[in-house]
């Protein structure tokens, strides 16, 4: 009994189907499915074992003492669309007892594809909604590249360039690391004057006096997904009076994100590697196969019905 042959011509059109699917994956799906989520809600923390500060509530010093910063993110979907999302962080600073050292706060939107901030949808940072935020957001945009980019520092207020350095292995994941060292500038004008004496200048009974602060910042980025999996923060604030010199310093904190976040944030870099696998290599590549198997298998020439696979003669031949 003879099984019923799939038409050539059905061979050919599956096989250009899975061909032009493989290439939709590839080329466009892939791509346009690469953006920034509305939806947000991470937290990580950063901690120096053994930082410095002066408080300048009680007018003390403390030395050696652990600090922890916690960094939370949150999305406003309500406020984004399909090329701006927006997403507020919030920054606290804090003894192991949970005393607060310093905080902040901001609102701000962004492309979703490149990372780069918009000016819209009520930003602002800490007290200030006039607030000019440039540059990257918050981290970099997919498939980064080993280059520099411009990035908006909070405590600063202030574009600053985000320079690559070079790849370094985090738990075994390939990395860009890129950093950026600035300041001193000056962030804070306190309203309230300091004793002399505070300040190393008894002879002087009140001062008026500013913060200035200088940071380095550098961050592990996984480049195809541009996650951030570590951070590492040196920050050095200082109080200076009207004539510009640093009179006490008033806080020194190295941080360094926490065993467990980098772990965490490992994890989600792989995972999206492996969709990239899928997604990218393996089904476009599975696709292809078949399809061209197919369009071969349907442009094969078929003999003629009823002709001898032996070769032998036919009836005509016959005795």
């Amino acid at each position: 009994m003879n099984r019923p042959r799939i038409p050539q011509v059905v061979l050919a059109g599956a096989g250009a189907f899975l061909v032009t699917l493989a290439a939709l994956l590839r080329f466009h799906v892939y791509d346009s499915v690469l953006l920034l989520p509305l939806e947000q809600g991470r937290t990580y923390r950063m901690v120096a074992p053994a930082a410095d500060y002066f408080d300048t509530a009680t007018l003390t010093s403390h030395t050696g003492v652990p600090l922890v910063s916690t960094t939370t993110l949150s999305g406003d979907a309500g406020a984004g669309n399909r090329d701006t999302a927006v997403w507020v962080e919030f920054t606290s600073l804090t003894t192991a007892s949970g005393d607060r050292i310093d905080y902040h706060e901001r609102r701000t939107a962004f492309d979703r594809r490149t990372a780069m901030t918009v000016d819209c949808c009520g930003g602002y940072v800490d007290e200030d909604a006039g607030a000019r935020q440039s540059g990257l957001a918050f981290r970099l945009p997919f498939r980064a590249e080993p280059r520099t980019y411009p990035m908006y520092d909070t405590t600063l207020r202030t574009v600053v360039p985000l320079r690559y350095e070079q790849q370094e292995q985090i738990d075994g994941l390939r990395t860009y690391r890129y950093t950026y060292t600035a300041g001193p500038a000056k962030i804070e004008d306190f309203p309230q004057q300091f004793p002399g004496k505070v300040l190393g200048l008894p002879g002087w009974r009140a001062l008026g006096v500013s913060r200035y602060a200088e940071v380095t910042r550098t961050l592990w980025v996984e480049p195809e997904s541009g996650l951030t999996v570590k951070v590492a923060e040196k920050h050095r604030q200082g109080l200076r009076t009207p004539d510009g010199y640093e009179r006490r310093m008033s806080l020194r904190a190295d941080l360094v994100m926490s065993d467990e976040d980098v772990g965490a944030k490992v994890a989600d870099a792989r995972a999206f590697l492996r969709w990239v696998l899928v997604i990218r290599d393996l089904l476009p590549g599975l696709f292809l196969t078949a399809g061209l198997l197919l369009i071969f298998l349907g442009s094969r020439p078929r003999r003629p019905a009823g002709t001898s696979r032996s070769g032998g003669a036919g009836p005509e031949g016959a005795e």
